[in-house]
């Protein structure tokens, strides 16, 4: 995926959009405001972290307010990494 955006790569963008979503850049690559920017003006990436955040807010309205165990929010993003993993190497 590529957008006319020369200083950020998409891939970085969407590989960090679970800690965008969180707030909890840690600015090592990345800030809030250039992952932000990047969102703002590239629609495929801009895509992806909509329905990202749709998914995100159903299972926070089917959920309530209950958090996940740690043991199970670990399973899922390392679930998320692999699918992800999967995704860059298929052509």
């Amino acid at each position: 995926m590529s957008c006319n955006d020369d200083e950020v790569d998409c891939a970085e963008v969407l590989d960090r959009v679970y800690v965008f979503f969180d707030h909890e850049l840690d600015d090592r690559n990345l800030t809030y405001d250039e992952i932000k920017a990047h969102l703002d003006d590239c629609q495929p990436c801009l895509s992806t972290y909509d329905i990202e955040r749709v998914i995100r807010e159903a299972v926070a309205r089917a959920c309530g307010c209950d958090h996940a165990p740690d043991e199970l929010r670990l399973k899922i993003r390392a679930r998320i990494e692999e699918v992800r993993v999967q995704m860059t190497r298929t052509p």
